[in-house]
């Protein structure tokens, strides 16, 4: 019998003298716990990168000053546009080079990794110090360079890495090691990235893992509150946007509901089956195109941010933000140019995630639909655009619900945010086929696979 599963049956016979007055439970436990907190604390790393890379554009774009300096916005934004086409090409050339299986949001490899064996070699391919190291270090270049990335993505992936990697530190059960673990390691990263635990459970569940698991429940749930506590230990606890309390107000109102979900779905899963194609094209040519394909895309995300003064730049963390705290009104081409920034970020293949760009282009969304709606609290319109938009996207609706809710405190929206959700899903399988995860995890086993076919044999 593997010890793995010794190590569960030796747990069920004896629980008290096992689990509870055992060494190596302790071991376990102390592993766990340091995989959580270290997931934490790298998402909080990641999201300070976030905010300095901000406050790095203020410095080019506006004129603002950082650590004493200051520059001419006109000087600047032709930095800008640089640091955008050599941070592409940068990022690509690294992760091709050094780290293969570090490319895009992270999401599909963890996806991936859980269709292969605990000792399955395809599985180090995608979960690895290699892969979270480099992971680490695109996304911050990308950041910088002004790519239209989330962190979400990247805190998912380095979350499994770390759940599983340390996992060799001492015996864990053997569903631990083939999913547990690695599920865990998901919900913690998104939990720390948008401090939104529940959330972070729930689309381990529904996203990452596409079922249900009772055994591995109670380690999600441990994963993502430690995970949590760390980050509340560094920033005490704060809402991710911000607390905000739009309602309905009559009946009649909930109407709107059903147009705005539906185009916002419509939109997301076009926006979806773009991003795939978008993506098999560019890994279909980069093979022959090393150099010219990163430095394309790369001024492509150097013009966005020209014509869009700079907005198209960044995770969009701030506009969202802006726009539901604020009341700010951003421009009427904001949510195409944040939407083609993402689009263009998505299918280079760089580390990053694509929340925070989503809900962004959401939340421009639903500014846009607000005056057709006269009566109707706008800030109602937003949420109910942003839930609908990234519905439509990644097709998982009770994450979309409840991860708004945490980021917001909104309760009185509950209802109708599921009612969107539910509309933006179904509107997007109209257009498309497979949810972007599924289809992106697809492609990269696709992509392995291949290489190892073209491999020659020993």
């Amino acid at each position: 019998m593997p010890i793995e599963e010794s190590l569960e049956s030796e747990i069920a016979e004896d629980p008290w003298r096992n689990a509870l007055f055992s060494l190596g439970a302790w071991r376990r436990r102390g592993v766990f716990f340091f995989a959580a907190i270290a997931t934490g604390l790298a998402a909080l790393f990641f999201n300070e990168a976030d905010r300095l890379s901000t406050a790095f554009r203020g410095f080019l774009l506006d004129g603002e000053r950082l650590f004493g300096l200051e520059l001419d916005p006109q000087v600047g934004t032709f930095v800008a546009m640089g640091l955008a086409v050599s941070g592409m090409w940068l990022v690509m050339t690294l992760r091709d080079r050094y780290f293969p299986g570090s490319q895009g949001t992270g999401i599909p490899q963890v996806m991936a990794s859980l269709e292969t064996e605990a000792d399955d070699p395809l599985r180090r391919r995608m979960l690895s110090w290699r892969i979270a190291s480099g992971k680490t270090l695109l996304l911050l270049i990308g950041i910088f360079a002004g790519a239209t990335i989330g962190r979400e993505g990247p805190s998912v992936h380095v979350g499994a890495c770390l759940f599983l990697l340390t996992a060799r530190w001492a015996r864990f059960p053997r569903f631990a090691l083939k999913r547990g673990l690695i599920l865990t390691g998901g919900a913690a990263g998104i939990a720390a990235a948008f401090n939104a635990p529940i959330a972070g459970a729930i689309f381990a569940i529904e996203e990452i893992g596409r079922s249900f698991e009772k055994k591995s429940v109670a380690l999600i749930l441990l994963g993502v509150a430690v995970a949590c506590t760390a980050c509340w230990v560094m920033l005490g606890d704060y809402v991710f946007y911000g607390r905000i309390d739009p309602a309905f107000t009559s009946p009649a109102q909930w109407f709107a509901i059903i147009p705005i979900a539906a185009l916002c779905g419509l939109l997301g899963g076009l926006f979806s089956n773009a991003v795939v194609a978008g993506t098999r094209f560019i890994t279909r040519n980069l093979r022959a195109h090393r150099v010219l394909v990163p430095l394309g895309l790369g001024l492509a995300l150097a013009l966005l941010g020209l014509f869009s003064g700079g907005q198209s730049y960044g995770s969009g963390y701030d506009e969202a933000r802006a726009i539901l705290i604020d009341g700010s009104q951003m421009p009427a081409s904001y949510a195409l140019t944040k939407a083609a920034g993402s689009f263009v970020s998505l299918i280079s293949g760089i580390p990053g995630g694509l929340f925070d760009p989503s809900f962004s282009v959401g939340a421009a969304l639903g500014q846009l639909f607000a005056p057709f709606f006269a009566g109707i609290d706008p800030l109602c319109i937003v949420m109910i655009a942003m839930t609908s938009y990234f519905s439509g996207i990644v097709r998982s609706p009770i994450t979309a619900v409840v991860i708004l809710l945490e980021m917001t405190t909104a309760r009185d929206m509950a209802m109708p945010l599921f009612m969107a959700a539910v509309i933006a899903t179904e509107a997007s399988k109209l257009v498309a086929k497979t949810p972007i995860y599924e289809a992106l995890a697809d492609l990269f086993l696709e992509g392995v696979r291949s290489e190892e076919a073209e491999r020659p044999r020993e």
